[in-house]
């Protein structure tokens, strides 16, 4: 479980959030959106441990972010569309994140690979990988190590309506398994995809 607590975050006279709380259940997706610019990436990292609030604290399973672990545990993250490493194959790219943890094998990965179609483009750089492409990549290093937590900033961008709809298949899975989803998206369909719809305005997180 995920819990935002009195959450403010200022950029010097831009205030973003002005203490928003939150509870975010297991096995549950949570969409967040809000007009380009008001602060859904600066969330999404403030719940990731990549930016701290201003005031305010998370809360991951009982312990709070910054106190004994800066960044959340057991969590596949993409945000701000990460990039991979240019010169490395799309396969060494994601070998490079499965050995940090050694929970995932080669074969699993090629599953993934296999269900987003792109398995025949994982010997190619990612040098010479479209958009599309970097997305389905992106997929899988957040999926791949079957994570507790999955926070994805556009997860559907660059992919066709098909491929969208075999992505949001994958993460369904995940969902069912326990996982808790937490995307932003600009798709018209995110807010019925999701379990809870919550929108950033007038510097809170409300329920759509």
């Amino acid at each position: 479980m995920i819990e935002l607590v009195n959450i403010s975050k200022r950029y010097g006279d831009l205030v973003l959030f002005d203490d928003v709380s939150l509870r975010m259940d297991e096995g549950k997706k949570y969409y967040i959106c809000g007009a380009n610019g008001i602060g859904k990436s600066v969330l999404l990292k403030i719940i990731v441990g990549y930016a701290k609030p201003t005031a305010g604290k998370v809360i991951v399973d009982g312990e709070q972010l910054g106190v004994k672990n800066d960044f959340i545990a057991d969590a596949g993250v993409s945000i701000n569309s990460p990039e991979f490493v240019a010169h490395y194959t799309g396969m060494e790219n994601l070998k490079e994140i499965a050995r940090i943890k050694k929970i995932v094998s080669t074969a699993q990965i090629m599953e993934l690979a296999k269900i987003l179609e792109i398995e025949q483009s994982l010997n190619k750089k990612v040098s010479k990988y479209s958009l599309g492409m970097k997305q389905k990549l992106r997929l899988i290093q957040a999926i791949m190590e079957k994570p507790r937590y999955i926070i994805l900033d556009e997860p559907f961008d660059a992919l066709d309506n098909r491929m969208k709809d075999i992505a949001k298949g994958l993460l369904d899975e995940a969902v069912r398994e326990g996982a808790t989803l937490i995307f932003t998206s600009h798709e018209p369909d995110a807010r019925t995809y999701a379990d809870v719809a919550l929108q950033i305005e007038n510097r809170q997180l409300e329920l759509l």
